[in-house]
């Protein structure tokens, strides 16, 4: 009898790199791309941030430990966002270190990896997100957050009631980058008797509020990037009134949810997901609550900064 013929797993596309032995970088599905597409063409014709990226943006983020389903299907929403916008996917599949930490040592490694490649050809921004993330609006680009090239803002991120929040964050490809996270790795070992109550975000913001670092940190309105959920994906989607709602919520039009915080995430991502499988383009239907486009182009304006 013969032997049964294994599957072969599916080649990964050329902008999605995994590091480490543990496969948690699935290949995209026939339906995720055939989704992507057609997100692709509703976005060109709807979406009024939907355009050429102004920068080369990768997203960075971590997915080690045992595979779990709602957050491999909330990396989805980031991988269909990577294919609507070509670009890059860097996913850490094993630890580095310890515990939370495994965040800035990848994006140290990632950081040296880029500056060594000639300025043409390296990211020029990476942006963090945890993977209890999601993507909303596919049709924003990353890039559209950003300050002008010639500014030294070299971190934009944002606070929420326990002061930084390093769920997501974009951070420029430079030395000033490699210093703020070589500072921040070691800072339990320097600083030891610094109480850390968040541990590696706790460290980071000491070392943002530096004199070294201070200068390049930009704070933006959270809900830019970092909007959270109190009410559920079926509020989000019926939603008809806003006005009484707190500005950190996510509401219809926002780019990215982040569930900090929340209990019971399985059932929070999950329901977040299938809602969205079936959900149209907010800005073809034009059931969009907030567009960030004109806010953050008036809020780098404000500080003098133009493209």
């Amino acid at each position: 009898m013969p032997s049964p013929i294994k599957a072969q797993p599916q080649p990964l596309p050329s902008q999605f790199f995994p590091y480490g032995t543990t496969q948690c970088l699935p290949a995209p599905s026939p339906q995720l791309i055939e989704q992507s597409t057609q997100k692709n063409a509703t976005c060109a014709a709807y979406a009024p941030a939907y355009g050429a990226p102004r920068a080369r943006v990768g997203l960075v983020t971590a997915h080690f430990g045992p595979v779990q389903q709602h957050y491999q299907r909330a990396l989805e929403s980031h991988l269909m966002h990577s294919l609507i916008h070509g670009t890059q996917v860097h996913v850490l599949c094993d630890t580095l270190v310890d515990d939370l930490w495994n965040k800035h040592a990848f994006i140290l490694d990632m950081l040296m990896r880029e500056i060594l490649k000639p300025a043409d050809e390296r990211l020029e921004w990476v942006m963090w997100a945890d993977r209890d993330t999601l993507i909303l609006d596919q049709c924003r680009p990353l890039s559209s957050f950003l300050p002008p090239v010639d500014t030294n803002r070299n971190i934009v991120v944002t606070t929420d009631w326990n002061g930084l929040n390093n769920g997501i964050f974009f951070l420029r490809v430079n030395k000033w980058a490699i210093d703020l996270f070589t500072a921040t790795l070691a800072y339990r070992y320097y600083r030891p008797e610094v109480f850390l109550r968040f541990t590696e975000q706790s460290a980071m913001q000491n070392v943002l509020t530096e004199a070294t670092f201070a200068g390049g940190v930009q704070w933006v309105p959270q809900h830019w990037f970092n909007a959270y959920d109190m009410s559920g994906a079926y509020a989000f989607a019926n939603r008809t009134a806003v006005a009484d709602l707190h500005p950190l919520l996510v509401r219809r039009g926002d780019f990215l949810l982040h569930f900090a915080g929340q209990p019971n995430k399985n059932e929070s991502i999950n329901e977040w997901m299938d809602m969205l499988e079936v959900m149209e383009n907010v800005w073809e239907a034009g059931s969009a609550q907030r567009n960030l486009t004109e806010e953050v182009t008036a809020f780098w304006k404000a500080l003098g900064l133009r493209w």
